[in-house]
């Protein structure tokens, strides 16, 4: 195996993409868990 996905970056930047993602979709969630907690 001569490439990893440290020589790829497109892989790379699919990890970058992914990583945000997911940090966005968890954020998101506790804003919405925190909104409804406020509301009631």
């Amino acid at each position: 195996m001569g490439s990893s996905w440290r020589d790829q970056p497109r892989g790379l930047a699919c990890a970058v993409v992914a990583g945000f993602f997911l940090l966005t979709a968890i954020a998101f969630a506790l804003a919405i868990g925190a909104f409804a907690a406020a509301l009631r």
